[in-house]
């Protein structure tokens, strides 16, 4: 079942470092940039799909059919994108897909689909066109998708902000929303929303593709609340008709006022007008529709965009032929019933042929729009058509094509793109939709920009300007992206990139925890397989039933420099894939292709053949073996590491409302609801009651955890693996018999040491190590707990350091408040802002100790030094190793004993009363224990009674709270008497307590299994120099 490689290892067991000075830790990336503009004859565009589009593992080699809208939806000032989507050239027999919500994240466009449009990917559809408008008024675009085979068209609501400003999504209201429609089979090609009525509401035209002249469009009608009615018949007639129609538009056409609606007829003939072409249905002012006229008979029109193209205050019509495509520019009209019109056939080499959908936008700024022509007829297979994506320049009306023949790299097949202005510069830019996957491109034409200005006076446009506020034109911007040293080994660099990648993604250490061990033994693997002498942990091996096959590498004619690049590869893939989900996903990517780039290697290699030698080919190899095992592991990281059995017995508690009232089990866990929550790392997350973190691991693949320290326990069908069984934490009984007492020693001690959180009680204490560490006997017994830890002084009993061994001398006194000592202490383990978690805050610590002058980095002491990177790849696949069978043999305990946590425990004993006293008010047993001057009864007179309505409450001597601080550059909440029920650790108010368990402590089993590794490894359980200090 599992399996023990610690031989793997060469036997590098586990150790500790073990005192440790702290403060906190500062980081500063910076990054140079080079511009230079060399301009093609017209507009410049730049591929940025691998540092600005973040998608969905689905969609990076998406091959389906693919059509595109960009808007405002979070009404944050930028555009998004939707991205419908169906199986190419299919049948109704063929599953349907799912489609897309791409955010724009500062000017990254990121798949959000999970976070804010989950049923986009439950509901799945036969979608070949969307349109995105306000349809219920209330200012926040929602979506309509127009869907083939049958399907009824979907309604997406947009629910716009909660009270704290947060965006909530997209919500499926289709039945609600839109009548059945039964008149005619839903096989729709297009959809368009517009005002027909006059009402001030937009009414949605479907356009139905069936073939023989027999199908209906659908005209629904808007009653102004986003809820519609089927009134095609009545307001069409037999204007209805369609016969392969593919487009829709509703503009006014005729300058009369009104919207009308302009529609085609593709391949067959059908009444009235019985011919193809692009028919005009004219609006009688009150949405009903009885003059028609047919512009174009004959041809093969299959899509039109309509614009003024010419600027003379008349819509013109573009349109694409599977001939050639034309211009038709309206000359002039008679209301509600005839457009007099030129037409202009294009006659470009790129515009013949089968084309695909066609958007117009002013992508030079000269005020007149231009064109992009998409090349894929999504109804005739191949998609790889001879045709490819065109864009065209207009200059008042006449068409030139400037790219001709010539290649370019988005002149690709594309089913469909988008205009869309990613960095707010005021220019357009585009995503296409590739036969497989997708494309970005950036309008790289800086000095186009809108209201050029030199805030800094360097001779650069401030959109062209890298630091527009620097007036240094060489400027280096900061970096919002992660950056790193080349300096030091390859494996120290890609650690480097993923301790900072944690700093920028969701507070899991579990997660962070298998990362940091997955990547660091893919850099062991990668390393090994070049040294005859190492035994490779996941290469050609098998690890828990998953085998990574393995037949050796050609002999290397340069290891140092293979090594360099099996490490970066396996590293860079690795990331990519494990990242991709992560908050700053974009901004990460972004920062492995820079540090790829600058190391020298080819993105966009993705061989695995190792065999021919190629050490690119190696790494991606080691790193697809590793994400095919990290898919079965247990981990369930296909599902975002979601439980899948595990739910809490307690009902949330909000901690804004004082009390805890609602508590069931004062022995289990018990979530918290938050008016808005934002988790360790900084990271604002959806829903204001996070649930337990990964309570499942213990089923994850562990790396030296032995099946012989294993207790498989169940609850309610699941099992819980524990590694290392503790037992049971104290439990609290309502009678306070059992563990009573233990489980309230504990709490009470978490209050008082509360009491200490302030610098101006005038107790001092010398932290340096000749007072703190160096304890001989460690607790054995819940019992044992009021002798070993100091309930009213605080601390513990300590022996310290009289000399320190690296210099024979006395360390010298640190003296400082005890409350500023604690706070300090408490924020640098607290994980956050910023943080790479307990497990990523020990590899920092080893980066620490090698760096360090005195650091002969000889292993365990012993032999010749080890060269930089020997050093750090074996060191970090200890460590990591120990970080990841710590993980998740803690977690398996605080899933399997899904203990309290201190603020649901004292909030709740409060709740009962005091269990001190039999005679005095408030007595229960199972309430917390009374303490002269930390916890006490309220009385009649004292400050906190409130008249009578809190007399009989505990109050506690504790942080008073965030409520206490206005300015927290400069101030503390302080320490006062509080009422219990409305006691709060000293945490942040959006986050105020981890998401998970509180038995066993993750922090202390990190410290100490990183802290013996560390010792181990290095042969010395001294920080170099006999003191390690952070700042």
């Amino acid at each position: 079942m599992k399996k023990n490689y610690s031989a793997c290892l060469r036997s590098f067991p586990f150790f500790t470092f073990r005192e440790i000075t702290a403060t906190k830790i500062l980081l500063t990336l910076l990054l140079g940039f080079n511009y230079s503009f060399v301009h093609s004859q017209w507009l410049d565009w730049s591929n940025e799909t691998s540092n600005r589009l973040i998608l969905s593992t689905v969609a990076t080699s998406d091959g389906e059919e693919k059509d595109m809208w960009a808007a405002d939806l979070d009404n944050d000032g930028d555009d998004d994108l939707i991205v419908v989507r169906k199986e190419p050239f299919s049948t109704s027999t063929q599953p349907g897909r799912s489609n897309l919500l791409v955010m724009n994240v500062d000017g990254i466009l990121t798949d959000q689909t999970v976070q804010y449009a989950p049923e986009f990917i439950t509901t799945v559809n036969f979608a070949r066109d969307v349109f995105v408008g306000d349809f219920d008024g209330d200012n926040w675009k929602d979506v309509v998708i127009a869907n083939t085979f049958g399907q009824q068209p979907m309604y997406y609501r947009n629910m716009g902000n909660d009270v704290q400003g947060n965006w909530l999504g997209l919500v499926n209201e289709s039945t609600l929303r839109f009548p059945t429609l039964t008149e005619d089979t839903p096989l729709f090609c297009a959809v368009w929303g517009g005002d027909v009525t006059g009402d001030g509401a937009m009414d949605i035209y479907y356009v139905n593709y069936s073939q023989g002249g027999t199908a209906k469009d659908y005209l629904l009608i808007n009653d102004g609340s986003g809820h519609f009615t089927n009134e095609s018949q009545g307001r069409l007639g037999n204007l209805r008709n369609s016969a392969f129609g593919t487009a829709v538009q509703i503009v006014d056409m005729d300058n009369d006022g009104d919207k009308d609606v302009v529609k085609n007829t593709t391949l067959y003939n059908v009444a009235p007008w019985n011919a193809l072409g692009v028919i005009v249905l004219f609006n009688n002012g009150t949405g009903t529709f009885t003059n028609w006229q047919n512009l174009t008979p004959g041809g093969a029109p299959y899509m039109f965009e309509i614009a003024d193209f010419n600027l003379d205050g008349k819509k013109d019509v573009y349109v694409v032929d599977d001939g050639t495509d034309y211009l038709i520019k309206v000359t002039g009209m008679i209301a509600n019933s005839s457009l007099a019109f030129t037409k202009t056939n294009l006659n470009f080499s790129s515009s013949t042929g089968f084309g695909g959908n066609v958007h117009a936008a002013d992508l030079d700024l000269d005020g007149d729009m231009d064109i992009g022509v998409a090349d894929v007829d999504v109804d005739i297979p191949p998609c790889n058509s001879s045709r490819r994506m065109a864009i065209y320049r207009n200059d008042n009306g006449n068409f030139t094509d400037f790219y001709g023949s010539s290649l370019q790299g988005w002149a690709d097949n594309s089913y469909d793109f988008a205009w869309l202005d990613i960095n707010g510069d005021g220019l357009q830019d585009f995503v296409t939709g590739f036969c497989a996957g997708y494309g970005l491109f950036m309008n790289d034409n800086c000095q186009l920009a809108p209201t050029p200005s030199d805030y800094d006076l360097d001779g650069l446009a401030d959109a062209c300007d890298p630091c527009p506020t620097n007036p240094d034109p060489n400027c280096t911007p900061l970096a919002d992206y992660p950056t790193v040293s080349t300096d030091n080994s390859i494996a120290r660099q890609w650690n480097e990139l993923l301790l900072a990648s944690i700093r920028k993604d969701f507070a899991r250490p579990t997660v962070h925890a298998r990362n940091l061990f997955h990547i660091s033994a893919a850099m062991w693997d990668a390393w090994s397989a070049y040294d005859p002498n190492s035994e490779e942990f996941l290469l050609g091996k098998t690890v828990d039933g998953f085998t990574c096959a393995y037949s050796g590498i050609p002999a290397s004619a340069d290891i140092e420099s293979d090594r360099k690049k099996a490490i970066s590869y396996a590293a860079y893939r690795l990331l990519k894939h494990r990242l991709v989900t992560s908050p700053q996903a974009a901004l990460l990517n972004i920062g492995y292709d820079n540090h790829m780039t600058i190391l020298g290697y080819d993105i966009n290699y993705v061989s695995t053949n190792y065999l021919s030698g190629n050490a690119a080919a190696l790494g991606n190899y080691i790193a697809q073996c590793y994400i095919n095992f990290g898919l079965q592991d247990g981990s369930n990281e296909q599902n975002g590491y979601a439980n899948t059995s595990y739910a809490p017995v307690n009902s949330p508690m909000n901690v804004d409302v004082a009390g805890n009232p609602n508590l069931s089990n004062y022995n289990r866990w018990q979530p918290l609801t938050l008016d808005l929550f934002i988790d360790q790392s900084g990271n604002p997350i959806p829903g204001a009651t996070p649930p337990f973190l990964n309570p499942e691991w213990g089923q994850v693949s562990p790396f030296a955890l032995d099946e012989a320290d294993l207790t498989v326990n169940q609850r309610n069908g699941f099992d819980y693996l524990v590694y290392h069984d503790p037992g049971s934490p104290p439990l609290l009984q309502m009678n306070g018999q059992g563990t009573s007492d233990e489980y309230k020693f504990g709490f009470a001690l978490v209050s008082v040491w509360s009491s200490h959180l302030t610098p101006d009680d005038g107790v001092m204490w010398d932290i340096s190590p000749a007072t703190q560490g160096n304890r001989d006997v460690l607790p054995t017994n819940f019992t044992d707990y009021p002798d070993f830890y100091k309930m009213i002084k605080g601390g513990t009993t300590n022996y310290g350091h009289p000399i320190n061994p690296k210099t024979n001398l006395p360390y010298a006194p640190n003296v400082v408040p005890r409350g500023d000592y604690a706070r300090v202490l408490a924020e640098f383990w607290a994980d956050g802002p910023d943080s790479e978690t307990p497990p990523g805050h020990w590899f920092t610590l080893f980066n620490y100790v090698t760096d360090h002058p005195e650091t002969t980095r000889k292993y365990r002491g012993m032999a010749d030094p080890l060269d930089s990177l020997e050093w750090d790849v074996k060191g970090y696949f200890a460590l990591g190793g120990a970080m990841h069978d710590v993980a998740i043999s803690v977690w398996g305990m605080k899933g399997w004993y899904d203990y309290i946590r201190p603020v649901s425990a004292i909030r709740g004993m409060a709740e009962l009363g005091q269990s001190s006293d039999m005679s005095a008010l408030s007595y229960h047993p199972a309430g917390l224990p009374l303490i002269p001057g930390y916890i006490e009864l309220v009385l009649a007179g004292d400050p906190l009674a409130s008249g009578t309505v809190n007399i009989g409450k505990i109050k506690l001597k504790a942080w008073r709270g965030h409520d206490f601080i206005d300015n927290v550059d400069v101030e503390d909440a302080g320490v006062d008497w509080i009422l219990a029920e409305n006691w709060l650790p000293y945490q942040r108010p959006s986050f105020v307590t981890p998401p998970f368990a509180g038995y066993i402590s993750g922090h202390s089993t990190y410290s100490r299994a990183a802290a013996e590794v560390l010792t181990d490894f290095t042969g010395d359980e001294y920080f170099p120099g006999g003191l390690g200090v952070f700042t």
